[in-house]
This record gives structure tokens, C-alpha cells and sequence, in this order.
């Protein structure tokens, strides 16, 4: 940081219709170096991951039009917003991420803040558009290395089944859907979510393992009576 800002601008900086990252010199003294797409929380999540690479006394400040800032601080895992989380804004407009250096004075004058998990949570789970984040890789397995504290964090029945499969063996994400009959984007989602609330472990597949087909088109499943594959008994082991 060394006393600079660093500016994720959505909204300005974004080419239309681009959803990787550039990483050519950026002429401005107050950006990244690093175009992100102009949708929703996907500038956020990309500062968040920054900052937990690299850790530093900074804090993550989000405007948006018709919000007061947010204001995020990793080293405490605390936010500050007026926004309650019911009214977690999925589209936000006119976003502008910025991390700056922490104000001595005016972290001494902060209220207490509130626990992050639930808001990187719904970060995790609206950034990307339904792909894997930029940092995460299609083929490699993921496991959780504890379990999320479900009573904090808005979630649906087939989050909990995936979750259940994460907590007991590795899965790449594709693997995943298809386990436990799933939307693939959806399993996306909830690695990002994971990923970001750093409760996942990552292996890498050996070069002979990688796929090279995309993850497999979703078709919702018929009913039909279970067979006693390694999934079917992996589900009725955990109750799924």
C-alpha cells in the first residue's frame, strides 16, 4: 500500500462485455492496474482476496448509490453498514471499491463492528456471475476444513447437501453438482462463498487427470429409485 489507495471501479473501468481480468499497466495513479466487469459484487470479492494474500493495515470502503459506505476490516473480520443483511442489495449500482490505510483516529472512535461471515457469504455467493472466481481453478478438489455456522448465514437446502459433501471428500466443483444433483453454477457460487470465507483446502489434480471437457450441461433429474453407487451411499451416510 505504502500510504496509496487502491480503486476497484466497476463501473467505469469495466469493457462491455468482459469477464477476465486485464493485467496491462493502468495509466491512472489510483487504480489496481486491474479492469473488473461492471456487475455486482465481483470488484468487492477481488479486493477482499487481494488483501488476504497480501495482508495489510487496510480497510475495504464500498459506496453505492442509495447506501451509506460499508466498510470492511479483514484483520478484525468486522464490518460496519447500516444496511441489514435482509435487505443485502443482490444488483448493486454505481459501485466504487476502494482499500485505503486505516485512520489511527478513526479506528479508535469505531463502534464495535459485526461479524464478516455473513456478509462474505452473500459477497461470495453474488459476485462472478455464477462462474468460478478468478483465483480458483475448475479442476482442482475442494474440501472444507470446518464447517460454516448455517444459523448465521441465508442459505437453501441444496447449499446444505453440498456442504455436506465438501465436509466429508474432496470434490472438483463439476464433481460436485453432479453428486448432489445440482445446478453447476450454483456449486460455483458456493465454492466462490467458501473460498472467500477461507473455510476451503484445495488439491490439484495430477496432469493426467484434468479433464478436458466443460462441466457437463445441468438437467434437473428425474425421480427415480436411488442405485448403490459411491455417491448414493456417500448421500444416504450423510443423510441427504
Amino acid at each position: 500500500m505504502h500510504g496509496h489507495e487502491m480503486t476497484f471501479d466497476p463501473a467505469r473501468t469495466a469493457p462491455a462485455a468482459s469477464q477476465a481480468p486485464f493485467t496491462g499497466d493502468s495509466r491512472s495513479p489510483e487504480t489496481t492496474g486491474i479492469t473488473v466487469p461492471s456487475f455486482g459484487w465481483t470488484g468487492v470479492a477481488i479486493a477482499l482476496h487481494r488483501l488476504q494474500q497480501q495482508p495489510t493495515s487496510s480497510i475495504v470502503v464500498v459506496r453505492q448509490a442509495d447506501h451509506l459506505p460499508l466498510v470492511i476490516d479483514l484483520e478484525t473480520n468486522a464490518y460496519w453498514w447500516d444496511t441489514p443483511l435482509t435487505a443485502f442489495p443482490s444488483e448493486p449500482v454505481d459501485i466504487d471499491v476502494v482499500v485505503e490505510p486505516k485512520d489511527p483516529a478513526v479506528e479508535a472512535s469505531r463502534a464495535p463492528g459485526t461479524d464478516l461471515d455473513a456478509l462474505v457469504w452473500l459477497i461470495g455467493n453474488h459476485s462472478f456471475l455464477g462462474e468460478l472466481a478468478w483465483w480458483l481453478q475448475r479442476d482442482d478438489r475442494y474440501k472444507l476444513v470446518r464447517w460454516p455456522n448455517f444459523t448465521m448465514l441465508a442459505h437453501t437446502p441444496e447449499q446444505m447437501r453440498m456442504t455436506a459433501m465438501l465436509g466429508y471428500t474432496f470434490l472438483p466443483v463439476g464433481e460436485l453438482a453432479n453428486a448432489s444433483e445440482s445446478d453447476p453454477a450454483e456449486a460455483r457460487r458456493l465454492i466462490n462463498a467458501f473460498s472467500l470465507m477461507r473455510l476451503l483446502r484445495a488439491e490439484s489434480p495430477e496432469p493426467s487427470e484434468v479433464a478436458v471437457s466443460a462441466d457437463p450441461v445441468y438437467v434437473p433429474p428425474a425421480p427415480q429409485q436411488r442405485r448403490g453407487g459411491l455417491f448414493s451411499r456417500l448421500r444416504d451416510r450423510l443423510g441427504l
